[in-house]
């Protein structure tokens, strides 16, 4: 899923130089000629990915909606090298002189826009646009271990620029769907476990989820709640690939709200065994049962 569109970025365009040139040339009569060949816009891809794509990686498929440069005129608008002229207004500057005062002042020919050009014979492919609004499909590879919220930048794979300009460049913003069993922190991928409360007193076997499916983890006695156990290298990768992380299995104690009278009976004699008061005024016996996994 996703959608590509510009947002007008423009990180690597223009500079200091650029501004003075610009100034000089307004106030004192530069010597540019035709249009000045511009970079195209950034573009942004908004690419969801599962909870697993973003652990493990993928390679995608992307189609980006984009202007390119017309192959068949080669940028010029022209049908043929007839077809395009010198402008006859500016002569070619692509801007027009005009003297105020002491200065000589530049402005944009109106005639060609500043192109210097006239084009007489449009290409029938862009209509003399220079550039046309395809469909690219691209390939890319997502690294294992990448984030909501990251972008992966593609150089010059953005929208090209006018009068044959450098492209721009793509970037792929990503999203991952959230997962009905695991998230993420950091590079460790975690999990809640409920363990019944006989497991968590004498220690016992218990089956859980992993991304590479089930496995069996062994609960040590005595194990609070909340208690975190951990399976090494079952986590997400490092971006950079130096490590990978755990999965974090939070133990979560279920404390039964239904017992037998026989069940009862026997809890009732543990309680006097580890001294526990069974008042009647006071907590019940469960409820005081809780606060020892809280």
């Amino acid at each position: 899923q996703g959608g590509g569109g510009a947002e007008g970025f423009d990180f690597g365009r223009g500079g200091f130089g650029d501004v003075f040139n610009d100034i000089f040339e307004d106030f004192f009569g530069g010597t540019r000629r035709g249009q000045r060949a511009e970079r195209g816009a950034d573009l942004q891809y908004n690419l969801e990915l599962s909870f697993d794509e973003a652990v493990y990686g993928k390679d995608a498929k992307l189609k980006i909606p984009r202007w390119e440069h017309c192959r068949d005129c080669k940028g010029t608008g022209a049908k043929t090298a007839a077809g395009l002229k010198v402008c006859s207004s500016c002569k070619g500057a692509g801007q027009l002189r005009f003297q105020q005062g002491f200065f000589s002042v530049s402005r944009p020919c109106h005639q060609c826009e500043g192109a210097g050009q006239i084009i007489s014979d449009p290409c029938g492919t862009c209509r003399g646009r220079k550039r046309v609004y395809k469909e690219r499909l691209l390939s890319v590879t997502i690294p294992a271990g990448i984030e909501s919220g990251m972008r992966l930048r593609l150089a010059n794979e953005g929208e090209h620029g006018e009068s044959g300009g450098p492209p721009g460049d793509l970037y792929v913003a990503v999203t991952v769907k959230p997962h009905p069993i695991f998230t993420r922190k950091g590079n460790d991928i975690v999990c809640d476990v409920p363990v019944s409360f006989v497991t968590a007193v004498l220690g016992g076997k218990v089956e859980i989820p992993t991304l590479k499916g089930d496995t069996i983890i062994k609960v040590p006695a005595g194990t609070q709640h909340d208690k975190a156990l951990r399976l090494k290298g079952l986590g997400a990768p490092s971006l950079k690939g130096q490590d990978t992380g755990d999965q974090v299995m939070k133990i979560k104690i279920q404390i039964p709200t239904k017992l037998t009278a026989k069940q009862k009976e026997l809890m009732t004699e543990f309680a006097k065994e580890s001294g526990m008061s069974m008042d009647q005024d006071g907590d019940g016996f469960f409820d005081k049962m809780k606060t020892l996994f809280e």
